[in-house]
Parts: structure tokens; C-alpha cells; sequence
């Protein structure tokens, strides 16, 4: 069956290639995504929460890009990117939520937002954990953030059709010092290739994003 998988994620993953690839090249940048602001964070995990075992115990320092899919105008549908980097003994670990539903249908896919932060955020593929497949998402924690005084999203993990369970909160602080607005268009987050080492990918996906990310940076200019 995962043979059979991977089989059909490589020529989807090609065709996606080819897209992604056309577009960097109209708009001589990212394909996707290319409006964002970078901002400083950081994870929050505790020892005895479910998720202390792929993901950095205690608060580690974290970098999240908050981006619009297709650059609308402001107010308008969107689907909403949010990148989160931390470092792991020196090596660069990423995972990206796009805005989704909670269900265990709609966890799967991305929804069109009209306001960035109003809602929940999956990482829309399974990742590998050491108990098995694991998708993580992302939530407004309102009573958190007025306790905090700074904006804080809940960090929740499930299995392919589970319950949620939350392990960690992200704290956002502020925009990082960068050129464009807060965004800085050298910072490129790859899940595939970082992906955090105790919560890897499946070879299908990487079949399905691979060709499509070596696109975007071989076509688009940084």
C-alpha cells in the first residue's frame, strides 16, 4: 500500500514542479506565500507534557513566519501559511501549518481565511513520530495571551482521525529585525529537508513536495 502511495505522489509531485515552477518564474520570487512577516517566538513545552519526546522540553527560541498563499489584499480569503523554525543541537528544525478546520475531515485541508490568526492551523500531512503517524496543529489561546500580554497559539498534536491533544504553546513576541516590513525574503523554511528529527516525513510526501520546493528556489529569486 505505501509503495502503491508513493507511486502515485511522484508524477502528482512532478506536475506540482511544474506549476510551482512557472509561477516563481512569472513573479521572480516565491510561488507562494511570498507576502509575510517574520517574527521572533518561542516554543513552549513541558517535561511531562505528551509532546516533551519529539519536540525541545522547557522554552526554546523560535522564529514564525506568518504569510498570506496567495498575497491577497488585506480583508480578502486567503489561505494563511505559519512557519515555525527552532534550532535542535544546532540544526535547523522546521515545520509548516496552513489554516485548516479541526475535523477529522477538514484537518486535511487548507481553508480560505479572511482574518490571519482567527483560526486553527494543521500541518495538513502526517508526520512520523515514534508512536506512529502524528499531524500537529496550532490555535488561538486567548486567555493565555491576555495573562502573557503577547499573542499565544496552542500547539496540539492527534493521530490521522484522533482527538486533539495539546503539548506546548508558541509565543509570539514581535517582528525580528528585517528588511521588507518584518520580512526578511532570504529566510526560506523547508519541511522536508527539516524536518524535526524525531517527527521525520514519509517518503510519499516527500515524492509529493520535494520537486515543487527545489522548484521554487531553483526558478524564484531568494
Amino acid at each position: 500500500m505505501t509503495g502503491l502511495v508513493e507511486a502515485v505522489a511522484r508524477p502528482a509531485g512532478a506536475a506540482l514542479a511544474a506549476v510551482t515552477g512557472t509561477v516563481a518564474r512569472v513573479r521572480r520570487g516565491r510561488p507562494m506565500h511570498a507576502r509575510g512577516v517574520l517574527l521572533r517566538a518561542t516554543l513552549v513545552v513541558a517535561e511531562d507534557d505528551a509532546g516533551a519526546a519529539v519536540v525541545p522540553q522547557g522554552r526554546t527560541p523560535a522564529t514564525v513566519r506568518v504569510s498570506l498563499g496567495a498575497g491577497a489584499p488585506r480583508g480578502w480569503p486567503d489561505v494563511v501559511g505559519v512557519a515555525v523554525r527552532w534550532t535542535d543541537d544546532g540544526a535547523l528544525q522546521d515545520v509548516l501549518f496552513s489554516s485548516s478546520g479541526r475535523g477529522r475531515l477538514t484537518r486535511w485541508a487548507m481553508l480560505l481565511r479572511r482574518e490571519p490568526m482567527g483560526g486553527w492551523f494543521s500541518t495538513l500531512m502526517p508526520l512520523r513520530s515514534p508512536h506512529g503517524p502524528r499531524v500537529l496543529a496550532l490555535r488561538p489561546d486567548r486567555d493565555a495571551a491576555r495573562a502573557r500580554g503577547v499573542p499565544v497559539l496552542e500547539v496540539l498534536e492527534a493521530t490521522p482521525l484522533g482527538q486533539w491533544h495539546r503539548f506546548g504553546a508558541l509565543e509570539l513576541h514581535g517582528p525580528e529585525q528585517a528588511e521588507h516590513d518584518g520580512d526578511d525574503l532570504r529566510v526560506r523554511f523547508d519541511p522536508t529537508r527539516r524536518a524535526p528529527r524525531r517527527l521525520g516525513t514519509y517518503a510519499w510526501e516527500d515524492a509529493l513536495r520535494d520537486p515543487a520546493y527545489a522548484a521554487a528556489r531553483r526558478h524564484g529569486r531568494p
